[in-house]
């Protein structure tokens, strides 16, 4: 008689690499953003962020930064208007939004008369998806909704003006980097990490796994007195299971009582040589592609000890880590911010806004310098405030602004041909102010 064998086949998932796109076929009259799926984006971003803790410390250290102490104006008789339309607490949320999704948005009330903007309120930017743009190349509203992925809260979603496209008492300040292959949103300066952010997340799956099943190594068990019945099977799967899994039974022995030896239960340990060498590689390969990705100069600066680097004779190397990392990762954060703000302002009825984000230096930075150039702490610090200021923003800048916008013209073309671009500031892309004929 031919003997049976039974096997228990497992399927593993082949993750792909993200395809990130913005769905502009779409049938519904806003525009998914997806990542794996339809429209995932800021779902996938967020669980990247959550299950890896390298990710979660640079976002979370990198929006500090960006933030710093505050968005404040040099000019001291606009400076208390400022706190009172701009709340520390909201600007501090658009600069987290802006880290973790590369996308972030406010929503700006006007008075009655739509002469002039009198609140600045953080909006949660995964809420927003933007409208398919139609004859007008701009961007001209957005939909907010809780939950984008219920059919029934869709239904309820709300249509919001985007910024200065309209006289609504409330808008939409979107604020976004360019990004080529796309127009409706941008991406986050992480986003290559976001395959290393879920195998880290993984890896510490992994280990918890280990610790629960009590750290027992992969094993084959062998009945060899026949193949039972496939309820049988499942009986003796259950109780295998519930006797020989989990920390609560790490260290158990197993009985086996038999009629002949022949028919004895055999169990055959799977072995993978140098495992935790393997383990110990991915893991500091994952994190140093993270930082790489998060263009974090010295991971001292977030209290990220690897095994070339201590906390010990590394102040000369964290201080120029740190003024490398303020000028080319934390400043263009800030400027797109001030660049944004400005614009809103100027076009919400202000003048001479001056903004500048007051900086989180490092005591010890600012000790250290103040030491070696004779300053005080605060000089030191108001110098590197000002070395830091977005030029945009200052009392003598020349910014482009919608009003006085170039005129381009062609040779063959006539005055009622004129094309006008206008320039925004981080909101939107560049658009016509003058639709072809």
């Amino acid at each position: 008689m031919k003997q049976q064998q039974k096997f228990s086949i497992v399927n593993v998932n082949n993750n792909q690499l993200p395809i990130i796109t913005e769905d502009t076929k779409t049938r519904y009259g806003w525009i998914p953003f997806g990542v794996y799926g339809h429209d995932d984006f800021f779902d996938a971003t967020t669980t990247a962020y959550t299950v890896s803790t390298t990710t979660s410390a640079c976002i979370e250290g990198i929006a500090d930064l960006i933030f710093g102490k505050g968005i404040y104006s040099k000019n001291e008789a606009y400076n208390n208007i400022l706190q009172r339309l701009i709340p520390q607490e909201e600007t501090k949320r658009v600069a987290f939004d802006l880290k973790l999704f590369g996308n972030a948005a406010f929503q700006v009330y006007w008075n009655d008369e739509h002469t002039k903007v009198i609140k600045f309120y953080h909006v949660p930017v995964q809420y927003l998806r933007a409208e398919k743009i139609g004859s007008s190349p701009r961007i001209e509203n957005y939909y907010y909704c809780v939950d984008w992925n219920d059919q029934r809260k869709i239904k309820d979603k709300k249509k919001i003006p985007a910024f200065g496209t309209s006289d609504e008492k409330m808008e939409i300040l979107y604020i976004k980097n360019y990004c080529p292959g796309l127009y409706y949103y941008s991406l986050p300066d992480w986003v290559a990490a976001m395959q290393y952010s879920i195998a880290e997340g993984e890896i510490s799956n992994l280990h918890l796994n280990n610790i629960t099943n009590g750290f027992l190594p992969a094993v084959m068990i062998n009945f060899n007195n026949g193949v039972p019945a496939p309820e049988e099977r499942q009986t003796i799967e259950d109780l295998v299971q519930a006797k020989f899994t989990g920390t609560d039974n790490a260290g158990r022995f197993m009985l086996s009582f038999n009629d002949d030896p022949a028919t004895k239960p055999s169990i055959d340990t799977i072995q993978i040589e140098n495992l935790h060498e393997k383990y110990q590689y991915v893991a500091e390969y994952t994190q140093d592609r993270i930082l790489v990705a998060h263009r974090v100069t010295s991971p001292l600066l977030f209290g990220i000890r690897t095994a070339n680097n201590g906390f010990s004779s590394q102040s000369e190397e964290m201080k120029t880590a740190f003024s490398i990392m303020q000028t080319m990762t934390i400043a263009p954060f800030q400027n797109l911010i001030l660049n944004a703000l400005d614009m809103a302002l100027t076009e919400g009825g202000y003048d001479n806004t001056e903004l500048y984000f007051e900086q989180l230096t490092p005591l010890v930075i600012l000790s250290q310098t103040a030491e070696e150039t004779g300053k005080t702490i605060e000089q030191v610090e108001d110098e590197t405030n000002k070395s830091l200021e977005n030029p945009a923003t200052t009392e003598d800048a020349e910014d482009q602004t919608i009003e006085d916008a170039p005129i381009v013209k062609e040779t063959n073309m006539s005055k009622d041909d004129d094309i006008q671009f206008i320039r925004t500031v981080g909101t939107q892309s560049a658009f016509f102010a003058k639709e072809f004929k």
